[in-house]
């Protein structure tokens, strides 16, 4: 079960190729809200066309190990797998909808299949194993021992799923990764040393190859489409922000007539509430972009409140900005950059503006001292050691004006405090929790992120008994950036 370097390299390579083909193994993204994404029809023909795909390359195998036989359920079920989350990763992020279409369902089936053929039907078997293989170790191992209908059914780790996980617990049981046990007349799982083992090496693959970075990130951005009152959350924590924006774009010198690129515009607060679209003028534009639709959703609707025909909304990351090369006068944005691949976002922004532009922002620091309210509240996080290994970490002091030397002179970068109000227990939760500071508990098995949510919130309350609410004050260091692009 532990794989070669050299087979690591294949899907590494191949995960690469996928993730340029907006191919993507991520069912839950069909989950959230109680909404209906997928009609029974749809989920119909998606069974026929992975069924279609399994029995024309029903002779692929797994990298690691040529002379296992795949069975033909399992395959069924990789393919399906694989055209559902591609298809609801399509239509939301090309058509801007969270409602699976047929259209995305045709082109997933279409370059899924194109993939496979093209000698990647290998790669993409062995990468969902490893991933099944992780998400079924994960959560025995978290939990220590699992009831043996509760692992069947998938509901501590994989809720998504409309199949049992009989065979997965029995090749478990098979291959010594796991071993049942008795208790009470009750039958649990647990984790064997060796898959201990297996469970480290799935997961030390998945991070090489960056499937567990895309996760987090497109977990992000499926939380932050779903939280529907992330203004009002922010309103409450920083009421004070209105006054960060103005100031922030204030710092810009924006001038009316321009053409400005807002990036994680979100609501729309810095663009309309806070006055960007009237620092450009009727005769200047606001390409304002997001990657969640849920949020460019709330903003198009805001806009009908106002007379502000030069903005424009569209979906987009910083990461790959969806806009020729110096096409912007000047780029802004308020509280984004530490969601981003820094210096990936950096080389897109220098990209798009033209030379002279300019690039502003302010954006949270990365900090060692927490107040003591603070980390006896999250104490449960830290005890696990969550908070100290994030993918999302805040950036250092020093981590920007090392991304922007290489595109910005001049710049510069000024230190800043801004004050949190963490009063509203279950607003911060929510948010540290979901889309903030803390959204590395996405690693955590399912199951085990709603009881820590849960335990967090209860413990918000006695904190906030303890201290006082008046003390609940959360100080956290930021850093304002303003240059202009070098070409």
């Amino acid at each position: 079960m532990t794989i070669s370097g050299k087979t690591l390299d294949l899907i590494t390579s191949g995960f690469s190729e996928m993730t340029k083909l907006d191919i993507v193994i991520a069912p839950w993204l069909t989950m959230g809200n109680n909404n209906e994404r997928l009609s029974p029809s749809q989920k119909h023909d998606l069974r026929i066309l992975a069924l279609e795909l399994s029995l024309v390359h029903g002779n692929t195998k797994l990298l690691w190990d040529v002379t296992e036989e795949i069975s033909q359920g399992y395959r069924d079920r990789i393919y399906y797998e694989t055209l559902l989350s591609t298809a609801a990763y399509l239509s939301y992020m090309r058509l801007g909808t969270l409602v699976i279409t047929h259209e995305m369902i045709c082109v997933a089936h279409s370059v899924i299949k194109n993939y496979v053929e093209s000698d990647g039907g290998a790669i993409l078997l062995s990468l969902y194993t490893r991933i099944a293989s992780y998400l079924n170790l994960q959560v025995v191992g978290y939990f220590e021992r699992v009831p043996e209908h509760v692992f069947i059914s998938g509901d501590w780790h994989q809720p998504w799923i409309d199949y049992t996980l009989d065979k997965d617990l029995k090749f478990g049981l098979e291959t010594g990764l796991l071993v049942r046990e008795n208790d009470g007349g009750q039958a649990y799982v647990s984790l064997t040393h060796k898959g201990k083992e297996v469970y480290e090496s799935c997961k030390a693959d998945l991070e090489r190859c960056g499937y567990l970075k895309q996760r987090e990130q497109l977990m992000r951005i499926a939380q932050f489409t779903n939280m529907d009152d992330y203004e009002h959350i922010m309103e409450r924590a920083a009421p004070y922000l209105h006054d960060l924006r103005k100031s922030l774009i204030a710092r810009s010198e924006i001038r009316p007539g321009m053409k400005v690129l807002e990036l994680g515009c979100g609501t729309g607060a810095l663009t309309l509430d806070d006055g960007l679209y009237k620092a450009v003028g009727y005769e200047g534009t606001v390409i304002a972009t997001d990657p969640s639709i849920g949020m460019l959703t709330r903003a198009k609707k805001k806009q009908l409140q106002y007379d502000a025909d030069n903005v424009q909304f569209h979906q987009g990351g910083a990461e790959q900005i969806p806009f020729a090369d110096n096409t912007f006068d000047a780029v802004i944005g308020s509280l984004f950059l530490h969601f981003t691949d820094i210096p990936k976002a950096f080389e897109e922004i220098h990209r798009v503006t033209k030379p002279g532009g300019t690039f502003t922002t302010i954006y949270p620091l990365d900090f060692s001292k927490q107040e003591d309210f603070f980390i006896e509240w999250f104490e449960p996080v830290y005890k696990r050691g969550l908070a100290s290994t994030s993918k999302a970490v805040f950036p250092k002091e020093h981590t920007v004006p090392e991304a922007a030397a290489r595109y910005f002179d001049p710049f510069t970068c000024t230190p800043a405090t801004l004050v949190f109000d963490t009063r509203n227990v279950e607003h911060v939760v929510r948010f540290m929790v979901q889309v903030g500071t803390m959204a590395e508990l996405n690693d955590l098995p399912w199951q085990a992120r709603n009881i820590l949510f849960d335990e967090l919130i209860a413990r918000g309350h006695a904190v906030k008994e303890k201290y006082g609410e008046h003390a609940l004050k959360l100080n956290q260091p930021e850093q304002w950036f303003h240059g202009t692009v070098r070409k």
